[in-house]
Parts: C-alpha cells; structure tokens; sequence
C-alpha cells in the first residue's frame, strides 16, 4: 500500500504510454530519460529512506533496461547486490558505474566507497575460487594445461589466504569482517551471549558470557563448549565423542572423559547451568544450547570447526 502512495504509477503510464505513441526518436529519448530518472528515484527511496531492497533492485533494472550505463543506477544496485552477497554481480556493476563509459559521473565520496567495496568483493570471489580448485583436486582435468597455469596464481594456497581474513561464526553462518568491526564487536557482548575467541597469535583461546571475564580454556574443553553451542539439537555423549573427539581431535578420549571434562567445565564456569541445558531422552544424557542463549566465535577464516570436518 505504501508503495502505490510512494511511487507514482500513473506518472510511469503516462510516459510509457507517450514513449509507445511518439515516432521520433530523439523525443523518444527524452521520455526515456524522464522514465530513467522516476525509476532511479523511486530505486534510492527503497534502498536508502525505507530499506526494501528487492523493491529497490525492482526499480533500479528498470532503470538499466532503458539505460545499461546510467552511472547511480548501477551504484545504487551494486551496494544491493554486495549486501546479498551476490558478490560477482556487486564487481559488474560497481564496474559499469565507475567506467568511462558510463552515463552520469558518480561523486569523489561514491568513487571511493566503490572502489573499497570492490577489494571485499574481489577478496571474498578469490576465497571461494581457491576453495573450489581444493575441491578439483581429485577431478579429471589436463594437469599439463592446469600446471602450466598453476604457477600463474598470485596466491596458491586457500589456508594462506585465510589466514589474513578475520571471521565472526553465529548461528547463522560465518561472516568474513574487517579488522576494526572484528575487534569493535568483541566490546558488545548481548546479556544472553557467549563470546568464544581464538587468539591465533598467542594460541589462546577463551570465552565469556553476558559481558563478563575472559576464562581461559584448553583446547578440548574449548571446542566442547563451541559444540554444544552451534548444534541445534540435543547431543549425546557418543555424539560428542564421534564429532569432537574421534573425527576432529582425533585423539585417544574416551567417553568417560569427556563426562569428566563436561563436569570439570560445569564447576570453572559458573554460567554454564545458563547456557547449557542437560536432558534426557530415554536413558540417555543429553546437551544443548538453551533457547534464549546465542553465540559468537571470533576467529580467522582459516579456522575450523567439528561440525564442518
């Protein structure tokens, strides 16, 4: 409803209706021009005053059908694309709108947030290309053509690259950041929040709860805690012991350990009864996050989980 209140339909026949009707092609142009310029309009206000941005891209294609190269149509759509994480069609048309040949010229502040947005997108693209030729390995391709290009590769190793990158692991997914976001939201902590961080340099690893102090873990214990919070449903001590022990650790504990390991946790932190719900199913113990609690890990890309060996 608002929509039909924000965008003015019968302004967009009015104008369709002469573009059909006038034989002249430069008058042609000019309607189109006006058409151009309603569309991009309406595409800002969708994109930046009341955030909607599928109505937003809706109206901002639009806009490129008549005009492939108009400059702020591009950019605006670009910015729309990046935030979906649609990041080779964000590069395309950042592209478009930075290129000489576009139509319009974007200011010295777009220009500038174009080009900042175009290292995370080229970044993020590298990362998935270097984690796809991982995955080629053990395909059937020419290894002479492939060598003969390997030596090619700026980067040849994803783990490398991944090293650099700073990542926020939630519920949801991960989130690759920039350094000053990785480190400013480590000082927000919501009151039902465990933190967990990995310090890759000093190979510490700690976590906390509602905002209070860092508690160092061991290794074991801390991915014990990163377990039970990341899985959805209950998780039994055999569970535990085939995803955290015998698949990821890949270390000699029993089932018996990991009960005292849970125990010993339980008694060092003193939130672990609110953030750790213990059940039953049948006669079986069970564990999980408790509903109203979430989590953040903060780690570097290169980073990996039980959950995704």
């Amino acid at each position: 409803m608002l929509e039909r209140v924000i965008f003015p339909h019968e302004q967009e026949r009015r104008l369709l209706e002469e573009r059909r009707k006038e034989k002249d092609r430069e008058k042609r142009r000019e309607i189109e021009k006006k058409l151009i310029s309603l569309y991009v309009y309406v595409g800002e206000y969708f994109k930046m005053s009341r955030p909607d941005p599928k109505q937003a891209k809706l109206y901002l294609q639009k806009a490129l059908r008549y005009n492939p190269s108009h400059a702020i149509a591009n950019y605006r759509l670009a910015h729309i694309y990046y935030g979906e994480k649609e990041y080779a069609k964000a590069v395309y048309h950042f592209e478009r709108a930075l290129s000489e040949q576009a139509d319009g010229e974007l200011n010295d502040t777009q220009r500038m947030l174009s080009h900042m947005i175009l290292v995370n997108c080229s970044l993020l693209l590298a990362s998935k290309s270097l984690q796809t030729i991982k995955e080629l390995e053990d395909s059937l391709y020419d290894e002479e053509l492939v060598e003969r290009y390997r030596g090619e590769i700026l980067l040849q190793r994803m783990e490398d690259f991944e090293r650099a990158l700073y990542c926020i692991v939630t519920p949801t997914g991960r989130d690759i950041v920039a350094e000053e976001r990785y480190f400013a939201e480590q000082e927000k902590c919501l009151p039902h929040e465990v933190q967990l961080l990995i310090e890759n340099d000093r190979d510490g690893l700690f976590v906390r709860y509602g905002g209070g102090e860092w508690i160092s873990l061991d290794c074991t214990s801390f991915y014990l805690v990163a377990l039970l919070l990341h899985s959805e449903r209950p998780l039994t001590g055999d569970e535990i012991h085939k995803t955290l022990v015998f698949s990821f650790l890949e270390s000699e504990v029993t089932e018996a350990a990991i009960r005292k390991m849970v125990e010993r946790l339980r008694n060092r932190l003193l939130f672990w009864e609110s953030i750790i719900e213990t059940t039953h199913i049948g006669n079986r113990v069970v564990r999980r996050r408790r509903p109203d609690v979430t989590y953040r890990i903060f780690c570097r890309a290169s980073d990996v989980f039980p959950w995704e060996q």
